[in-house]
């Protein structure tokens, strides 16, 4: 008899486009070879073609040598728990050494996280630019290690590294979360003598208002925002802006939020949904209910933008700090908000009810409430309340009574007194 015939390997790209044409027919790029094919699906939104990238990596590694876009495709998009495994197959392609696939392993394993794993691989890696530093610069900034990151920024000049923009940027953001505003003032020095364009990055101009206010300079803040507007002659950009009135509201200047929004309107600047809560946090705070509501209608009705529970959130809050419970429950219960609301939102809902006395909107809060967070004592206390400035006693009763077959108590306060102290 023959021997059987021996099986043939299926083929990378086949498989990679079959999935596509299965799943998403409409990404398939216009090019058919395995890197666009290979890039389309570790781009993709559908898990299962991502969930191809590695293996299909692995089979064309085994079918032949690999090149370095294929391995950059994989790694832009790659999840934390493929970082590793793609690392490995770098080092047995030989493409290690490569600074664009070491970059972009870098960049995957700071977007998962891994910070340290970023460092470690910088250490040892014999060919560095830039561009590899600003990957493991931000590795460190996106996990909050802000001392970390200021302490490997210092040493960009010992490793031969330019600071460019985005380095400037993470090194203000990191100076802006530890408050150090004098190396925060030595950082924007730095950038207007050494970064070209300065004053147009709006990343780098926005990174030092918030530095300026995180460090609670706001009038360097307000400087560095009126210089930037001069110089791009009115500035077009809402990151920009929204820096500003960030700002501004960090330190309680609300009226100069709202000023500042409707100056960015004026000058034909589409704001943006950070741009609108930071406004509408600003009216919360201010009492301003009239522009508050102006605002948020404008959102889908000037703008197309589509509210999020935050939006809701602090139009709710501003709301009931107004006693405009009624109005308060309409905006709430709009349809496309939902169960998105947080319990905060509800119990803020319930307390201003309390106050006014109103007890069927306060009673429909709670419920609310309860239904998301069904062991928050502090809703049934709330609600007690409710009940007794309305003399509603049997429904206090009943409220102890569910309590009590619930398993919750209201702790009784207490203070404690040391003698001859």
């Amino acid at each position: 008899m023959p021997p059987p015939p021996t099986p043939v390997a299926p083929n990378p790209a086949a498989v990679i486009h079959a999935a596509l044409l299965k799943c998403s027919p409409s990404g398939l790029p216009p090019r058919l070879s395995f890197n666009s094919l290979l890039a389309a699906a570790a781009s993709s939104s559908h898990p299962r073609l991502r969930s191809l990238v590695l293996p299909a990596l692995a089979l064309a590694h085994r079918c032949g040598p690999l090149d370095s876009y294929a391995l950059c495709s994989a790694l832009r998009n790659a999840s934390a728990a493929d970082a590793g495994p793609l690392h490995a197959l770098a080092a047995r392609s030989g493409w290690l050494g490569s600074v664009f696939v070491s970059c972009a392993l870098a960049a995957s394993y700071g977007a998962s996280g891994q910070f340290s794993d970023a460092r470690r691989l910088f250490d040892e890696s014999p060919v560095r630019n830039g561009v590899f530093g600003n990957a493991v610069l931000a590795g460190y900034v996106g996990a909050g290690k802000w001392m970390a990151a200021l302490e490997f920024a210092r040493r960009f000049l010992e490793f031969g590294l330019p600071a460019d923009g985005y380095t400037m940027t993470a090194v203000a953001r990191a100076c802006g979360e530890t408050a150090k505003a004098d190396l925060g003032g030595e950082v924007h020095g730095h950038a207007i003598r050494r970064v070209r364009g300065v004053e147009s990055d709006v990343f780098l101009i926005g990174a030092l208002v918030d530095m300026y206010a995180k460090c609670g300079l706001v009038g360097r803040a307000e400087q560095v925002f009126r210089l930037a507007l001069w110089a791009n002659a009115g500035g077009d950009d809402v990151v920009l802006w929204t820096a500003m009135l960030n700002a501004y509201g960090r330190h309680g200047k609300f009226k100069e939020v709202i000023q500042t929004y409707d100056q960015m309107v004026a000058f034909g600047v589409w704001p943006d949904e950070l741009a609108i809560l930071a406004v509408l946090s600003a009216c919360q705070h201010a009492g301003e209910v009239a522009k508050g509501l102006k605002y948020f209608e404008s959102m889908r009705a000037d703008y197309g933008l589509v509210p999020t529970p935050e939006h809701y959130g602090c139009v709710v809050n501003m709301l009931c700090r107004a006693g405009e419970v009624a109005k308060a429950w309409e905006i709430a219960t709009r349809e496309g908000c939902g169960c998105d609301i947080g319990v905060s939102t509800w119990g803020a809902l319930l307390s201003a009810c309390r106050n006014c006395g109103n007890v069927e909107y306060g009673r429909m809060a709670a419920q609310r409430a309860i239904e998301l967070e069904p062991g928050n004592v502090g809703i049934y206390v709330e609600l007690s309340n409710l009940y007794a400035s309305a003399g509603l006693w049997e429904e206090i009763n009943e409220l102890r009574e569910v309590m009590k077959e619930r398993g919750f108590e209201k702790h009784v306060g207490s203070t404690w007194v040391e003698q001859n102290s």
